[in-house]
């Protein structure tokens, strides 16, 4: 078993801490003002995710979106963060209308996802049918699909059938964007339905709707719970997260709880002159879910769970 990260293969026991889910460069019509493009503040800011206390994070940006494959190695040399790189695609809506992507038959997203995951990136995001790759032995090492809030759209539904196909091909993991937690069982049922291994897959976002029976109705699919709304406020203040958090320890689904927080902004980066930070999530919401629950509970969730979740036999 291993975990491919940008920087090679490696055994899952050297990952260390695992923050599951970030962006260092993203670019989407649904962000115009918060793009991440600049490689100095965000590997200084990376640098702050791995100070208050993680040794490596989920890149989650997909195909399109302004992913810099041929500078993400630079942001682990700088922030020392082992990173995991995700294939796959986002919801419809984060693409130009005229995106090439938005084309793409089931058959030629299963062929581009298994080729980012064997091969290496592919070299040019507006081609994605020019399989070439340019990026130094620098492979995927997870798939994503994002589905919206009200229905899942016919692009959507593809990139679904095609993630569930590689994974079983494969046995890599899946990261599945929700819009505050719609659609989860619909997407789930799609994906049993086409042969996967709910195990594999993570939830992200399911804590904006933080329904304790939502969350053990997924826990008890197979499923992982991507807990990632720390320090967000607008949707619901840390206490009731953390309360979250502590039921479904006490209920015994610890081991299906993964931790991000997809401050996914620049006015959200401390590098870019925004706020909370990388930081808050370890130096802020972390401590505070140790003292509800214990400090094994928490480490189990931050380096047992992802790693469980990522490795896969290639």
């Amino acid at each position: 078993m291993i975990i491919r990260t940008v920087s090679g293969d490696i055994a899952p026991s050297l990952l260390g801490r695992i923050n599951y889910h970030e962006h260092a460069f993203q670019v989407s019509p649904l962000l115009s003002g918060d793009e991440l493009q600049d490689l100095d503040k965000s590997a200084a800011e990376f640098k702050h995710l791995a100070g208050s206390g993680f040794d490596a994070y989920v890149e989650a940006t997909p195909i399109g979106l302004g992913r810099r494959v041929d500078l993400i190695a630079e942001v682990s040399k700088r922030s020392y963060l082992q990173i995991i790189h995700t294939t796959g695609v986002h919801k419809a809506e984060h693409y130009s209308q005229d995106h090439p992507l938005l084309q793409l038959s089931v058959a030629q997203l299963r062929e581009l996802f298994a080729f980012e995951l064997l091969t290496g990136f592919i070299a040019d995001d507006a081609n994605p049918t020019n399989l070439r790759s340019e990026s130094q032995n620098i492979k995927a090492g997870l798939i994503k699909f994002g589905v919206g809030s009200q229905a899942i759209s016919q692009f959507e539904s593809r990139a679904l059938e095609a993630a569930a196909v590689v994974s079983n091909q494969l046995g890599v993991a899946i990261m599945v964007h929700t819009e505050g937690g719609h659609l989860v069982h619909e997407v789930l049922d799609k994906l049993e339905s086409a042969g996967c291994d709910l195990s594999r897959v993570a939830i992200a976002h399911l804590d904006r709707k933080p329904e304790f029976s939502l969350h053990k109705e997924v826990a008890a699919r197979g499923a992982f719970i991507g807990h990632d709304g720390a320090g967000r406020t607008k949707y619901w203040p840390d206490e009731t997260l953390i309360k979250l958090f502590s039921d479904l320890v006490e209920t015994g689904h610890a081991d299906k709880i993964l931790l991000g927080a997809d401050v996914a902004r620049s006015s959200r980066y401390v590098e870019y002159g925004g706020s909370p930070g990388l930081a808050y999530l370890g130096e802020i919401f972390i401590p505070k879910l140790r003292a509800a629950t214990s400090d094994e509970i928490v480490m189990e969730v931050l380096t047992k769970n992802p790693q469980n979740w990522l490795a896969f036999t290639p």
